[in-house]
């Protein structure tokens, strides 16, 4: 896991990587996960409804995948530099971590990920193992508060 803090009170953004499979042709699909563990000042729920907040006023509206996202007329981007993935576009924010080389290299092969930016806290999510996290990622409550995103890579 890596994580970010936002310049705000809603605490850190934590990300997790893994490869899924792609809905249309069943291929391996570069994936990355967005959630807050809910360490604001605000506390858990508050930090929940401030992310909720935050995606709609860039735009993004859960149950929605959007396609090359723009906010405020800047395009979200993915670059991948050996191991590592950075997402840029979103204001005051540049989400970062370190990947798996076969995650990159699905990555650059697609030339675009998949991004799922939830306003559902997870507390346990920075001490979570891969079993723990597909089943957060794949959770109803989970999905329900995603904003999800196709995004090229640079």
């Amino acid at each position: 896991m890596n994580d970010t803090t936002l310049p705000t009170e809603l605490g850190r953004i934590v990300t997790a990587a893994w490869i899924g499979r792609h809905p249309g042709d069943g291929g391996d699909f570069p994936m990355l996960l967005a959630y807050s563990p809910g360490d604001g000042t605000l506390g858990g729920a508050a930090t929940g409804a401030a992310m909720r907040d935050l995606l709609a006023a860039w735009g993004m509206r859960p149950g929605r995948l959007v396609e090359n996202p723009e906010i405020h007329g800047t395009a979200l981007e993915v670059a991948v530099d050996g191991i590592d993935v950075r997402v840029t576009g979103f204001p005051g924010l540049e989400i970062s971590r370190p990947t798996s080389a076969a995650w990159t290299a699905v990555a650059r092969e697609r030339g675009r990920i998949l991004l799922v930016v939830t306003a559902r806290t997870w507390p346990e999510g920075p001490e979570a193992g891969p079993k723990e996290t597909f089943a957060f990622v794949e959770d109803e409550r989970t999905l329900a508060l995603a904003a999800t995103m196709l995004l090229p890579l640079t």
